[in-house]
């Protein structure tokens, strides 16, 4: 092996490296935050607005603030994200900035691949802004489902509160009676 085969192996596999720690970074982090962020939001939202025996003003602001907190954690996930790619973006162009500093031509490609990998996440932090932007939206309107059902349920229940009245005092009156009925009935057979 000689020397200039040695020096292009070195550089390919520092090429690989940056490569892989680029889709690395790329595809686990941004997923998982967007996707375990919206998963939490819409099962918080669905638990209070099912469990909290609130007034509908009440219950509309909370729904207000759940929705808003959200896309605020979802903004900082994404903000978290664009921090840490600009970081590796850095780490990588110093790590081939001084380790392929002797061979220009492994530096040049180096410093291409960093700069198309930069692109690309920005492309990608890009689309995740547009995705994120959809699944709020989408976050809206499950919110404005779930409002319309508690408001349905919240009539049916009072339907049902008021039937239930009239049943229990219909059932109180005739206990009522009954016990008119007994007491009159003892006091003939204490006579």
């Amino acid at each position: 092996m000689s020397i200039a085969d040695y020096i292009e192996s070195k550089a390919q596999r520092k090429q690989r490296e940056i490569k892989y720690e680029i889709w690395k970074m790329k595809n686990h982090d941004s997923r998982m935050r967007a996707q375990g962020a919206l998963v939490g939001a819409v099962a918080g939202v669905a638990a209070g607005l099912l469990l909290a025996p609130k007034s509908g003003k009440n219950l509309r602001k909370d729904i207000v603030n759940s929705v808003d907190n959200t896309i605020n954690q979802v903004k900082d996930t994404t903000n978290d994200f664009v921090e840490s790619a600009k970081e590796s973006y850095v780490d990588f162009k110093d790590r081939a900035y001084t380790e392929l500093q002797p061979i220009e031509e492994g530096f040049e490609e180096g410093k291409k691949v960093v700069k198309d990998t930069y692109e690309k996440t920005k492309a990608n932090l890009k689309d995740n802004a547009k995705d994120v932007k959809e699944e709020a939206e989408k976050l809206k309107e499950d919110a404005k489902d779930v409002k319309d059902a508690a408001k349905e349920g919240a009539k049916e229940a009072k339907k049902d509160v008021k039937e239930g009245k009239e049943e229990v005092k219909e059932v109180a009156e005739d206990t009522k009676k009954k016990a008119g009925e007994v007491r009159r009935a003892e006091d003939k057979k204490n006579k």
